[in-house]
C-alpha cells in the first residue's frame, strides 16, 4: 500500500483487531478494524467533559485477558475502563502530577507520577514511595507483578528495576563508558520488560539499550547507537515481543531490532510524517500499531514492514493499544450445548458395528 494522506486498508489484511486510541485533547476512542466501516471511531467518553488538562499520557491493559484499560491523564486522574461492558468502573485522582505509568500488582493499581512518586493504590491504605525526580515512564512486569521498572532524565534517573513489595531497587545499571572523559547523557523516556529479567530502554539521545538483571554486568549487554552523523535519531517510544524490540522515532518512522544482535536495526517502518508517539505489538507479534503526531494511526506488518492499515483521527494520538476480538460464549449458550450433548437416542435392534461407526464420527454443530 503506497503512502498517501487518506484512509486506507490493504485487501490482504483481514485480522480482527480492536484499537484503543488516547489523544492529546483527552478523547478516548475505539476502532474496530474488522467492521464494514474499518475507519469508524467510537468515543468512549463524553467530549463535553474534557478540557486542556485532559491529555492522555499513558494507557495500559489492566489484566492479561485485555478486557480492562487503565487510562492516565495529565490532570492527575486515572480512569479504569471495562472493555466488555464499555463503561468506566472507577475514576480517581492518583496524585498531584501527570500520570506517566500504570499497571496492576496483585489486584492493586500502581500509578507513577512525573515528579517521581509511585503510588500503590489499595484499600484501606495507599502505599507511596519516591523513585527519583524527572520520571518519564514506569511499567509493571506482566510475568511478575511484583517487579517494576522506571526511567527518566539525567544520570540519577537511569533505568531501574524495583520490587513493589519492599520498595527497594533490585537492579541499577551503569552508564556506558565515558568518551573523552565526558559522561554520556541519559534520557530514558520509555522502558519495557522483554521478560522478567531482561529490560530495555530507548532515549531522545538516540540509543536503544538492553540490560540483564541476573548477571554481574551492570552495563548494557546490547546497545544500538547510530554511527551516521547525518542520521540524528531520537527515539520516542518502545515495545517488545519475543526476541524483538520496536522503537518509534521523532523523524524517521519506526525501527525494529533483534535483541540477540543490536549493532544494526533489522527493519525500518515508513509512511510517517511526524513523531511516533506510541507503538504496540498485537498478541500474535505479527502486527505493529502506532500513533503519530501527524494525526494518523497505522498498522504495519512486523516482519514484512508493509503498511496494512491507516486511519485519520481528528486530534493527535498520544497512546494506542491493540487487542483481538474474542469469541465470548454466554453461560446460557454453554448450558444449552451441554443439554444437547446429554441427549441420547436408543434405537431397538441396532447393529453393534453401525453403533461403533457412528460413535467415531465427528459431531457437526
Amino acid at each position: 500500500m503506497k503512502f498517501s494522506s487518506v484512509n486506507a486498508k490493504c485487501p490482504t489484511y483481514n485480522e480482527k483487531h480492536i484499537l484503543y486510541v488516547g489523544a492529546h485533547t483527552g478523547t478516548f476512542k475505539r476502532i474496530n478494524v474488522y467492521d464494514e466501516d474499518p475507519y469508524k471511531q467510537t468515543n468512549l467518553q463524553p467530549i463535553e467533559t474534557l478540557n486542556k488538562t485532559s491529555r492522555i499520557t499513558c494507557m495500559e491493559f489492566g489484566n492479561k485477558e485485555q478486557t480492562e484499560v487503565l487510562v492516565g491523564r495529565a490532570n492527575h486522574f486515572v480512569k479504569v475502563f471495562n472493555c466488555t461492558e464499555e463503561d468506566s468502573t472507577s475514576n480517581f485522582e492518583a496524585g498531584n502530577d501527570e500520570v506517566v505509568g500504570l499497571g496492576r500488582s496483585k489486584g492493586c493499581i500502581v500509578a507513577g507520577l512525573a515528579n517521581g512518586t509511585v503510588r500503590v493504590i489499595k484499600y484501606p491504605t495507599t502505599t507511596e514511595f519516591s523513585v527519583g525526580e524527572n520520571l518519564y515512564r514506569m511499567r509493571v512486569c506482566l510475568e511478575d507483578e511484583t517487579r517494576m521498572i522506571t526511567g527518566g532524565k539525567l544520570r540519577k534517573e537511569i533505568i531501574k528495576l524495583w520490587d513493589l513489595e519492599t520498595q527497594q531497587v533490585l537492579f541499577k545499571p551503569k552508564n556506558v563508558p565515558n568518551v573523552l572523559e565526558l559522561e554520556q547523557p541519559v534520557w530514558d523516556n520509555d522502558v519495557v520488560f522483554v521478560n522478567r529479567n531482561l529490560i530495555a530502554a530507548c532515549s531522545r539521545h538516540g540509543y536503544v539499550r538492553l540490560y540483564d538483571s541476573r548477571g554481574p554486568q551492570k552495563r548494557p549487554i546490547q546497545n544500538f547507537t547510530s554511527s551516521d552523523p547525518d542520521d540524528q535519531l531520537a527515539f520516542s517510544c518502545l515495545a517488545s515481543y519475543g526476541d524483538y524490540l520496536y522503537a518509534g522515532t521523532t523523524t524517521f518512522g519506526a525501527r525494529g531490532f533483534d535483541i540477540r544482535n543490536m549493532k544494526n536495526h533489522i527493519h525500518v517502518y515508513k509512511g510517517f510524517s511526524g513523531t511516533v508517539s506510541s507503538i504496540r505489538v498485537d498478541p500474535t507479534g505479527n502486527h505493529l500499531v502506532s500513533g503519530c503526531l501527524d494525526r494518523f494511526v497505522r498498522i504495519h506488518h512486523a516482519h514484512r514492514t508493509a503498511l496494512e492499515y491507516r486511519t485519520y483521527v481528528k486530534s493527535k494520538p498520544t497512546q494506542v493499544l491493540i487487542t483481538e476480538l474474542k469469541d465470548i460464549k454466554t453461560e446460557e449458550n454453554i448450558d444449552d450445548v451441554d443439554e444437547k450433548q446429554d441427549v441420547q437416542i436408543d434405537l431397538a435392534g441396532s447393529d453393534s458395528e453401525y453403533d461403533e461407526l457412528f460413535s467415531k464420527m465427528q459431531t457437526v454443530k
